[in-house]
């Protein structure tokens, strides 16, 4: 029995990633990894951190505001890939939600 050869395998488009997305992951990620950081030094010196960390923790909760601006702006791009602005998304919600998270607890306490 012949084989019949498939044509049409690859789909050619004109979509590209989106320069915006992939900015937005990535700084979304760097303000995770500094969450990361800043914990650790926060457990490891017992809550007690110089005023400049705090600072600092306040840049980079601006940071990550702006990875999640970003990110919904290059959603709505067209003609580009939507993966890295949905990645982008979950991970600048994901840091905003911690740093903001503890600030908040920070305050009450």
């Amino acid at each position: 029995m012949p084989r019949k050869r498939r044509r049409n395998r690859f789909k050619f488009t004109e979509k590209k990633q989106s320069k915006k997305g992939i900015a937005a992951f990535s700084l979304a990620a760097v303000c995770e990894i500094f969450y990361g950081v800043f914990v650790f030094y926060s457990y490891k010196g017992n809550g007690n951190l110089s005023m400049y960390f705090g600072s600092a923790g306040i840049l980079i909760f601006a940071v990550a505001f702006v990875a999640f601006v970003l990110s919904m702006r290059s959603l709505f791009e067209e003609d580009s890939f939507k993966t890295f602005p949905r990645l982008a998304i979950i991970m600048s919600l994901i840091a905003l939600l911690s740093w903001g998270g503890t600030y908040v607890r920070g305050f009450l306490l």
